[in-house]
């Protein structure tokens, strides 16, 4: 069985849930606490640790693994209206940072390699949401995580999927898949080049209240001439989204537009991603108008609406998010008369030629 070990300042050392007894229970044996404290934010690429939910992790086997996540009460950004349900989303950001955690941590990824993040998804289990019921304390979660297609080159990982099946208080409440590749400082400063390019000021923001926000900073959409098409609003000083200086807009960013856009699609109905997959076909650069398309697709289920979202930098595909979204039980907020809607947020703004 592989040591996992978590490369830091002083060296790598054991982590003491590696090695668990004989014919025991993971964690049981050693009577580690999964749900501890967080790991170390290094390892999850964040800068706050408040961002950071996974807090503990173990080898099962030669590419499986055994994780501790958390999340808060109410997370300040991933929160859904009424604050009744955990947000789904959050279990993307999860599986997320469990790819890089087990890259680094289960692998021995240098901590200066950079991830590349080809695909991510998630979907809830049978419990639905009431699986994610917000509740009087933390939603402490337990990831069981297979790798599959490992891909190594020159004796160091080059890719990987993971697929976590995610459960709360031993209820299966879903599972997510992501597929990472990995790049070499070297070969990431061919691919980009010294980027440091200042991100133009964010243009005005589409009405909250239409996308499913209550605060117009946590709004990444901006309308257009086109009631379909958005631009996408990558504001640079946002606290979650831009929680460390990037060359590029972040995946997460991405599944944030998508999930605003279907919700703009369905209001005023609140609605909910209960099924997400995004593919990132290309970097999207943040100095270059980005443009965000959404198509509600037909379905014989009157209830869960499948969303096709795109979005588009340059005239080509950068990105492309598939939802099924459900309602939610939430307010419903009436639509100011000044909301931003059906006109561009800036003069002489046009949406891309169809």
């Amino acid at each position: 069985m592989p040591m996992i070990v978590e490369p830091d300042a002083f060296g790598p050392y054991a982590h003491p849930g590696s090695d668990p007894s004989p014919g025991s229970r993971p964690g049981s044996g050693s009577g580690y606490d999964f749900h501890d404290r967080t790991v170390s934010r290094h390892l999850v690429h964040r800068a706050s640790v408040s961002e950071v939910f996974l807090t503990g992790w173990q080898a099962t086997g030669p590419y499986d693994f055994l994780l501790g996540a958390q999340w808060p009460r109410l997370h300040g950004f991933y929160r859904l209206p009424g604050d009744r349900y955990h947000d789904p989303v959050l279990m993307a950001e999860t599986v997320r940072q469990a790819g890089l955690l087990i890259g680094h941590a289960g692998f021995g990824v240098p901590r200066d390699h950079h991830f590349v993040m080809e695909d991510l998804g998630y979907a809830l289990g049978e419990s639905g949401l009431p699986g994610l019921a917000v509740t009087a304390g933390p939603a402490s979660l337990m990831l069981t995580v297979g790798c599959q297609d490992v891909r190594m080159r020159h004796g160091r990982l080059a890719s990987l999927r993971v697929q976590a099946e995610i459960t709360r208080d031993g209820l299966r409440i879903g599972h997510g898949s992501g597929q990472l590749r990995v790049i070499t400082p070297a070969s990431y400063e061919r691919l980009r080049g010294h980027r440091t390019v200042a991100p133009p000021r964010p243009p005005e923001p589409a009405a909250p209240e239409l996308v499913g926000r209550a605060e117009p900073a946590d709004v990444v959409l901006s309308p257009t001439l086109r009631p379909d098409t958005w631009l996408l609003r990558a504001d640079a000083d946002h606290p979650v989204l831009f929680d460390h200086e990037l060359d590029h807009v972040p995946g997460m960013l991405v599944l944030e537009a998508a999930r605003q856009a279907a919700q703009r699609l369905h209001h005023p109905e609140p609605v909910v991603p209960v099924e997400l997959v995004t593919s990132f076909d290309r970097y999207i650069e943040l100095d270059r108008p980005c443009y965000v398309r959404a198509v509600r697709e037909r379905t014989p289920d009157g209830r869960r609406t499948p969303v096709l979202v795109r979005l588009l930098q340059d005239g080509r595909t950068a990105a492309e998010c598939r939802l099924l979204t459900a309602p939610v039980d939430g307010p419903r907020v009436p639509v100011r008369r000044d909301a931003f809607e059906g006109r561009p947020a800036a003069p002489g703004l046009l949406p891309l030629a169809s």
